[in-house]
């Protein structure tokens, strides 16, 4: 259990409300839960609230910072905890969630670009490797299932030997975004690639994982693996402002453009994106096709006309919903 010394009048009831939420959600979620809770402690604490009112909410939303998103989702956590505080008969005013507008445009990285960062992680330093002594073998791996799968980066680093399907050359993915688990299917020069890394690792037994840390004993860190990928764009200059693009390049971006090239191969092969999104919306592990569309931003100058037919079926199919975490 996470050990936070909440100060307000409500420090009980949020001591409380975490307990619960720690049953069912996963600790990362608690950690990004504790955070919210312990800021708008301190809001309350600071100013003397010994009520929850509107003034109360109305102060404390001027101090959140971060994109619309991050705002978002700390006012439903916020909120979730004032409807737990009202069922214990607390008067208190409960906000509404504000608008998200989804501004984000991920980078897509050019063919040129891609073939630079696989060059440059496959003679990545091993010098560099203390605190990972293998990090100059995983890292090329981890990138090219990244690319080549669209999978997740804590989908990639939770990896173990009994996930990888060596015979049908397919991954498994356990307990992903949302809890969700799929079957992840590869080309079979990546099984190869897989299959040979596994004998240089040594890596036989069921439970050992596929990308070990410091030591057998766990994964290695997303942090790694982030910082490696960072130093990897710098050596080849793909550097840009945030002001344009809200993350810049990134590792997350390599899913992006997984998706965009099968895309353009589906395209090839006659099939049209009303028809492929829900085949790829499984494979990526997405909930709904709303979450597969959040990846069509960048198809919108290619296939115009396919974008703007997706479009208009979705419109009809989803109500304008706010999203809040039940």
């Amino acid at each position: 259990m996470i050990e936070v010394e909440f100060r307000s009048a409500f420090a009980e009831a949020m001591s409380k409300f975490l307990t619960i939420r720690q049953v069912s959600l996963k600790s990362r979620t608690i950690t990004v839960n504790t955070r919210q809770l312990k800021s708008f402690d301190n809001y309350l604490a600071d100013n003397n609230f010994s009520e929850i009112t509107k003034e109360a909410i109305d102060g404390w939303l001027l101090t959140l910072k971060g994109s619309e998103s991050t705002v978002q989702h700390t006012v439903c956590t916020i909120r979730l905890f004032i409807k737990f505080l009202s069922k214990s008969g607390e008067q208190a005013y409960i906000p509404t969630i504000p608008k998200c507008h989804d501004d984000y445009i991920p980078y897509i990285f050019s063919d040129d670009e891609i073939n630079a960062i696989i060059e440059t992680a496959d003679s990545y330093p091993s010098r560099w490797n203390n605190s990972i002594p293998y990090m100059h073998v995983e890292f090329p791996i981890i990138v090219r299932i990244a690319l080549c799968c669209g999978l997740r980066i804590s989908e990639c680093i939770s990896l173990q030997r009994k996930h990888f399907n060596i015979e049908n050359g397919v991954l498994t993915v356990e307990n992903g975004k949302g809890n969700k688990s799929r079957i992840v299917p590869m080309h079979e020069s990546l099984t190869e690639i897989l299959k040979a890394y596994c004998c240089l690792m040594n890596i036989h037994d069921s439970d050992a994982w596929l990308f070990p840390g410091k030591d057998c004993s766990t994964h290695v860190d997303s942090s790694k693996v982030y910082f490696r990928f960072a130093w990897t764009l710098q050596k080849n200059g793909i550097i840009l402002s945030k002001d344009k693009y809200e993350r810049g390049p990134c590792f997350h971006c390599l899913r992006h453009v997984f998706v965009l090239k099968s895309f353009k191969q589906l395209a090839a092969k006659g099939i049209s994106i009303d028809n492929s999104i829900p085949y790829l919306s499984i494979y990526l592990g997405h909930s709904n096709l709303m979450q597969t569309e959040h990846y069509m931003k960048f198809t919108c100058d290619m296939f115009e006309d396919e974008f703007q037919k997706f479009a208009n079926y979705s419109a009809n199919i989803f109500p304008e919903v706010h999203y809040e975490e039940e």
